[in-house]
């Protein structure tokens, strides 16, 4: 059976987003914990990182699904 690399880029890409976006917002909490200051990117990181995660996430499901069904024909 062959690899798709469409699934794979797509599930490694969802993984990266949505873990870097948990440590940004680890690092938030620690930050606040500490009183320390931290960039806005750093602040904006998981506002825009765990929905385009979510995205990926659907598209990797659509994708598959699509494999699958012109796998069973």
């Amino acid at each position: 059976m062959r690899e798709n690399r469409l699934e794979n880029t797509l599930a490694y890409m969802a993984a990266g987003v949505i873990g870097f976006s948990i440590l940004a917002i680890l690092l938030i909490v620690l930050a606040s914990f500490f009183h320390f200051a931290i960039p806005g990117a750093v602040m904006a990181l998981p506002l825009v990182g765990l929905p385009l995660g979510f995205v990926l996430i659907f598209v990797l499901l659509i994708a598959s699904m699509i494999r699958k069904s012109r796998e069973n024909r």
